[in-house]
């Protein structure tokens, strides 16, 4: 077979030397960025009247709030530790404020519309870029996807995960712990001045873990080649690869979506517009994000709190190929502290998967996120991969 005829990680690579700088939304990156993405996707075969733009209004609403909501969540723990010194219903009284005020919190950061500012010239346009390979006689549908944005932070990506989960569970532990405290006080009377101590404490330190986002400013620094030029890199591969093959029964999706740094509002936006073309059981989305790195391959099988299971159907597709494969790859539950764009897509009732590298992560969002995190056996890996899970799903 020829070499147009087989996948190629080599192009792969080069896509992602191409899109390894910084292109976050509103700079003049995310015009280049857009530019390159159209480009390669006319090099991989597919003429402008088959390449999709689709523009949306985004903006940094999200990060802005995620910034600051931990300020009066964590004053409020440590008035809680504080009132449960001398007064356990004014304890309870601010822990069922602190769990309504949670709970809103919690509806925000899983809501599925693209918050936007109610001033407009804070807000930003930006676009989604997809192709298809659509066939008549289709019995499943199959999405790749990739976000091609990228950002800094101040805190790298691995570090902003561990905050999350201290501040999120230590949240959660202590407040419960109070509330359940109070309730047996109004029974029992006791008193452990030392207990109040350690809780105090605790608090302080959780809140103050929380109070540290609020520095985690987003920035324009990192060239994102592992977050995620990569797995765009793999995207418009696949295309290239499956654009030469005869397809039967199947139709693809090539998506690349932007703004998932901010609040994956290019899938939010993507399956809101495009909803009614695809069914629930047999429409499969498969999202790469900080793919192609060496080492573990990571299949985000369940994230959230509540935790929520994507699609078994896929996970279990991909951690037995690779298993045959001999591909080391493993399933990960992801509570909280990172998000990414098969989330929505899980929300709205499909069947989604995450592929990610383990290795890189502590570079995710800084200025090291560079080529030396990429390499070509590690998108080799997830192509192969990929390819076959998609003729699994072909032959079923």
């Amino acid at each position: 077979m020829s070499m147009e005829q087989e996948y190629n990680e080599n192009n792969a690579y080069n896509i992602t030397k191409r899109l390894a700088f910084p292109r976050l939304i509103g700079s003049e990156g995310e015009k280049k960025a857009i530019n390159i993405v159209v480009d390669e996707f006319e090099k991989a075969g597919f003429n402008k009247e088959e390449i999709y733009r689709e523009s949306f209004n985004t903006s940094f609403y999200n990060w802005k709030f995620v910034r600051f909501v931990f300020i009066p969540l964590g004053i409020l723990l440590i008035l809680i530790a504080l009132s449960f010194y001398f007064n356990l219903w004014l304890t309870i009284l601010l822990n069922v404020i602190f769990i309504v005020s949670a709970s809103k919190v919690l509806g925000f950061a899983s809501s599925s519309e693209i918050k936007l500012f109610k001033d407009d010239s804070k807000n930003l346009k930006t676009e989604n870029i997809f192709t298809r390979i659509k066939c008549e006689t289709a019995k499943k549908k199959v999405i790749f996807m990739a976000h091609w944005d990228s950002k800094s932070q101040i805190f790298p990506s691995i570090l902003r995960i561990v905050f999350f989960m201290v501040v999120v569970f230590g949240f959660l532990g202590l407040t419960l712990l109070f509330m359940v405290l109070s309730v047996i006080q109004i029974f029992i009377s006791f008193s452990f001045p030392l207990l109040n101590y350690i809780l105090l404490g605790i608090s302080i330190f959780v809140s103050s873990i929380g109070f540290l986002n609020f520095f985690n400013k987003t920035q324009n620094k990192s060239p994102g080649a592992l977050d995620n030029a990569a797995s765009v890199g793999t995207v418009i591969e696949l295309a290239r690869y499956y654009k030469h093959r005869s397809m039967d029964e199947i139709d693809l999706t090539f998506l690349i979506t932007g703004s998932e740094e901010l609040n994956l509002a290019g899938a939010k936006f993507f399956i809101k517009q495009h909803r009614s073309e695809y069914e629930h059981d047999s429409s499969f989305f498969i999202n790469f994000d900080t793919i192609g790195g060496e080492g573990v391959l990571r299949i985000i099988t369940s994230y959230g709190l509540p935790r929520k299971t994507s699609s078994k159907k896929l996970n279990d597709l991909f951690l037995s190929a690779a298993k045959r494969m001999d591909i080391d790859a493993k399933n990960v539950y992801l509570p909280t502290g990172a998000w990414s764009d098969y989330m929505p897509i899980v929300k709205q009732g499909f069947e989604a998967c995450w592929l990610s590298s383990s290795s890189g992560l502590a570079k995710i969002h800084t200025k090291k996120d560079d080529m030396s995190l990429v390499s070509e056996i590690g998108l080799k890996n997830v192509l192969k991969l990929t390819i076959k899970v998609v003729k699994k799903l072909m032959k079923e």
